[in-house]
């Protein structure tokens, strides 16, 4: 399971250099506590609820203060353990002690200056820094129990909770800080985080959603990390919508515009391997046909020359080697029904895939349309790219591919030409082809500039190569539009 991590957590329980307690101070404290402790453990003292009162004040005053820390780590627990034990005692005949008890075990203070809040949370952070998650969760969650409209204490307990991988907890935290009025966005966007993780994107979007009506001056970055959730479900379509709504809010911001490139130019790809699927699926049923009808016509010729030979073997009864002729023929016919029963049932299963597809002419159609679709909304896109940020490597290598490729599709149509063809229009479409390669060079020559990945290093090699060989055939390279 992914763990999130956090750059920089409880700033508020920062504790200043400067922050002196007379050492003196600190026996004296040591000294209460020992007697607090030794009064626990005296039956006749422990049965008091004056008892346990006295107690959780003074753990809960240890608890809030840094420098009585080193008694006892979990003192605002011990705290908060003893009021509740102090209500428990006082339960038979409820008075002062059950309402001052349960007035802080409610709000976390007093008229008195006693914080139970402040020491849970304060004691659930150090707990969070020496990597004790789980002691620091149920502090947290006591802290929140204490002060059910507090925001710190769950947020920083979903904080623990991540550390410890436990994301549902994590969320749930994080909703009750969010409910409780937070109004970080960092933190909206962490929680859609935790969801994804969670492979719960519809609640993702949700919280994303209600971020961008409670924030709405953090719009942007809500609609960024939507983009992320609807790519995780593969709406691409609503991915692309909002990557463009993007582009129009911030068109300066070039990573925008690339994302929704990359996008278009996938579905480009795809649409191109749909299409190569279909007509290689038509070209699978021809190639078969041809092979059973090449077998076919060699049949009938082992057909006339067994034919052929026994009219000799009818004159010549005895001679073996026509003999021998006949049974070397009778066996490559009999090789080749063997090819052809082959043959035939690779074509029915050709027929039959090619038949599930469908007329592959009009679906090659409309993947067409989708493809050059595609293609131009990649190209704009980029071109935006280039526009916010004209030095954006990635941008920059993807405009090289896009026309790179293209030039490769073109050189396919000069592939498929027979010497007739090539020597009517082949020069013509090659000089189309160089030029487009040639259209390409000036964005990889940039990106290379700007940084020597190898992707870029190997594909220049490549497109060198290329233009060389059109350059020894003397090819008029026709400037690309």
């Amino acid at each position: 399971m992914k763990r999130l991590f956090l750059s920089s957590v409880f700033g508020f329980v920062a504790i200043s250099a400067s922050a002196q307690i007379d050492q003196l101070m600190v026996e004296t404290k040591k000294k209460e506590k020992e007697k607090s402790d030794k009064a626990i453990n005296d039956p006749k003292a422990s049965a008091k609820a004056a008892t346990w009162m006295d107690r959780a004040k003074l753990y809960e005053e240890m608890a809030r203060t840094p420098a009585y820390s080193s008694l006892d780590s979990s003192a605002s627990l011990v705290a908060y353990q003893s009021f509740k034990k102090a209500i428990e005692l006082d339960a038979a005949k409820p008075g002062k002690i059950t309402k001052e008890a349960q007035k802080i075990l409610t709000g976390g203070t007093d008229d008195t200056g006693v914080n139970l809040w402040s020491g849970l949370v304060s004691q659930g952070a150090q707990k969070f820094q020496i990597k004790k998650y789980d002691e620091a969760i149920n502090l947290f969650n006591l802290g929140l129990e204490v002060n059910p409209k507090d925001t710190l204490a769950p947020l920083y307990g979903s904080y623990s909770a991540m550390q410890s991988q436990k994301n549902e907890l994590a969320a749930s935290m994080m909703e009750k800080y969010i409910s409780n009025g937070g109004k970080d966005y960092t933190n909206y966007t962490l929680l859609a985080q935790l969801y994804r993780l969670e492979k719960k994107n519809d609640k993702a979007l949700d919280v994303l959603n209600r971020g961008i009506q409670t924030l709405p001056a953090n719009k942007l970055v809500f609609k960024a990390e939507i983009v992320n959730v609807l790519l995780d479900t593969q709406k691409m379509d609503e991915a692309k919508a909002t990557l463009k709504e993007l582009t129009e809010l911030d068109p300066k911001n070039a990573q925008y515009a690339l994302n929704l490139g990359i996008i278009n130019d996938n579905e480009a790809n795809n649409y191109m391997a749909d299409m190569r699927k279909l007509q290689d699926a038509a070209r699978k049923v021809t190639a078969h046909e041809k092979r059973v009808k090449d077998a076919e016509e060699t049949e009938k010729v082992f057909m006339e020359e067994i034919k052929r030979i026994g009219a000799l073997i009818a004159k010549q009864p005895k001679n073996a080697d026509l003999k021998r002729q006949k049974a070397e023929v009778e066996t490559k016919m009999k090789e080749n029904k063997t090819v052809i029963e082959q043959e035939k049932a690779e074509l029915a299963k050709a027929k039959e895939e090619a038949a599930q597809i469908g007329d592959p002419t009009a679906k090659v159609a409309e993947l067409t349309t989708k493809w050059n679709a595609s293609k131009e909304a990649a190209k704009s896109a980029y071109t935006k790219a280039l526009e916010a940020d004209p030095n954006n490597y990635d941008a920059l290598f993807n405009m090289g591919v896009f026309y790179f490729n293209e030039a490769v599709e073109m050189k396919k149509e000069i592939d498929a030409m027979d010497m007739k063809d090539y020597n009517a229009r082949g020069k013509e479409v090659e000089g189309r082809v160089c030029g487009k390669f040639k259209q390409s060079q000036p964005y990889f020559v940039k990106a290379k500039a700007i940084k020597e990945e190898e992707q870029v290093i190997e594909t220049m090699k490549s497109l060198d190569t290329i233009l060389k060989q059109f350059e020894e055939k003397k090819t008029v390279c026709v400037e690309a539009k």
